[in-house]
C-alpha cells in the first residue's frame, strides 16, 4: 500500500447515496429542489459555438477552449489564465501535484475545510494550521509559522468568502496583507471561492484578483449543480501550462462543459444566483432561530455571512466525539467531529443547513438536543457513582 492510500485511511469516504438516508449535517450540499429552478441547457446545443463535432470528442487538457475564452471574459483576465478541471476538488489535486514534494508544508486557517486537509496530506503535505479570528488569519502567527517552516511552506490555502466552516468573510484589506506577507516568504496563496457569489448579507464580496502570485479556484457546484463537476482555476499561464502537463484524462467533458458555457452566455445563471442567495440566506435564518433555543451548543457562535454551514461550541459536559457517535446511534443523524477541521474544533461540530429540508433540521436538530441530554445525564450518574 502506497503512503498516499495509508494516509486517505484515516479520512471518511465521500458517500452521497447512504447519506440521503440519514439527517446530514455532515455534508455541505447544494439543495435539489433549487436544480429545477435552473433553465438548464441541451447540452449538445451547438448555438455556443462549439461545433458538433467536437461536443462527443476527447478536449484539451486545458478545457474547451470556447469556455475558458468566455470565464476569461468574466473575471476579465485571458483564455490563457483559465484551466477547466473536474470540479474544485481536482483543481486542488493538481495544485497539490503542481507544488508538494512529501515534507513540505502547507499553511491554512484553524480550523479549515476538510476536504483540503485531505488532499494536502494525502499528497504527502505537512498541514500547519495557524489560528484566526472573524477578521482572518492572525498575521503574527502566520509569520510565526512561516519562520517555522524553515523555507518549507509552499502553498497557503484559504476560503475568505466566505469561509469553511466558519461562514465568515476575511475583509479585502486584511487578504492584501496576508497575500503580501506570504510573496515576501515565497508562498503562494491559493484562494477556494466556491462559495463567494452567494454572500446573504450585501454586496458580492471584494477578491484578490488572480495574478502573480495569487491563485483562484472556482466551480460550478454552488450555483448551478455539482453534478456538471466543472470547476477552473485562474492563474498566470505558466502555473496553467504546469497544471495542464500534471493531467492524465482526455480533458473535462466537452458536453458539459457547453452546459456551462450555455448557462454562462444566458441570463439565466446570474438569474439563478440571485435566487439562491435568498433561498439560503432564508434556510441560514431559520437554522439560526432553531440553533437558539438548543441546549446542545452555546448560543454565541457566529452567523455566517455566506457559506452552507454554522461552526458552534458544544455546550459543557458532554465529549464531541460521544455525542457524534450517540446521535449517529440513536437518531441515524450525521455529524463530523469539530477536530478533523483543526485543533481548535476539538469541542465544535460543523451543522450544514444548505442540503436538507426545513422540517428535517428541526427534527435532527431535535434529536442531537435528545442525545446530548442523554449523554450529560449519563455523565452525571457515574460521577454520582
Amino acid at each position: 500500500m502506497s503512503m498516499r492510500s495509508r494516509t486517505s485511511l484515516s479520512y471518511g469516504v465521500f458517500d452521497y447515496t447512504s447519506g440521503k438516508d440519514t439527517v446530514n449535517f455532515a455534508y455541505g450540499l447544494p439543495d435539489p429542489l433549487t436544480f429545477a429552478r435552473l433553465q438548464w441547457p441541451d447540452p449538445l446545443t451547438v448555438e455556443t459555438g462549439v461545433s458538433i463535432s467536437d461536443l462527443p470528442q476527447y478536449t484539451d487538457a486545458y478545457g474547451l477552449p470556447e469556455l475558458r475564452g468566455q470565464l476569461g471574459q468574466r473575471y476579465r483576465m485571458a483564455r490563457g489564465n483559465v484551466i477547466l478541471t473536474n470540479g474544485a476538488s481536482q483543481a486542488l489535486q493538481l495544485l497539490a501535484d503542481a507544488f508538494i514534494d512529501p515534507g513540505d508544508v502547507v499553511l491554512t486557517e484553524d480550523p479549515s475545510y476538510l476536504g483540503a486537509l485531505r488532499i494536502f496530506s494525502i499528497a504527502g503535505a505537512t498541514v500547519v494550521q495557524v489560528g484566526a479570528d472573524s477578521s482572518g488569519v492572525d498575521l503574527d502567527l502566520l509569520e510565526q509559522a512561516l519562520l517555522h517552516a524553515k523555507g518549507r511552506a509552499r502553498l497557503y490555502y484559504t476560503t475568505p468568502a466566505f469561509h469553511n466552516p466558519t461562514g465568515r468573510y476575511f475583509a479585502h484589506r486584511h487578504m492584501v496583507e496576508v497575500e503580501a506577507l506570504l510573496s515576501r516568504n515565497g508562498v503562494r496563496l491559493v484562494q477556494d471561492l466556491v462559495y463567494s457569489e452567494l454572500p446573504y448579507d450585501g454586496a458580492s464580496p471584494e477578491i484578490l484578483q488572480a495574478g502573480g502570485n495569487i491563485i483562484n479556484v472556482h466551480s460550478f457546484s454552488k450555483i448551478s449543480g455539482p453534478g456538471l463537476r466543472v470547476g477552473w482555476v485562474l492563474a498566470e499561464p505558466e502555473i496553467v501550462d504546469r497544471l495542464a502537463h500534471l493531467k492524465c484524462d482526455g480533458g473535462v467533458s466537452p458536453i458539459v462543459s457547453n452546459m456551462a458555457l450555455a448557462l454562462l452566455q444566458s441570463s439565466s445563471l446570474d438569474a439563478h444566483v440571485e435566487h439562491l442567495r435568498t433561498h439560503y440566506r432564508s434556510k441560514r435564518d431559520a437554522m439560526h432561530r432553531l440553533l437558539q433555543a438548543c441546549r446542545f451548543c452555546e448560543p454565541d457562535y457566529e452567523i455566517p455571512s455566506g457559506g452552507f454551514s454554522f461552526w458552534v461550541s458544544l455546550a459543557e459536559g458532554v465529549d464531541s466525539a460521544e455525542l457524534v457517535g450517540e446521535v449517529r446511534r440513536k437518531h441515524n443523524v450525521k455529524l463530523v467531529e469539530g477536530k478533523h477541521h483543526g485543533p481548535s474544533g476539538a469541542a465544535r461540530v460543523r451543522l450544514s443547513f444548505s442540503y436538507l429540508q426545513p422540517r428535517l433540521i428541526e427534527r435532527g436538530l431535535a434529536q442531537i438536543d435528545d442525545a446530548h441530554a442523554s449523554l450529560l445525564t449519563s455523565t452525571r450518574f457515574k460521577r454520582r457513582g
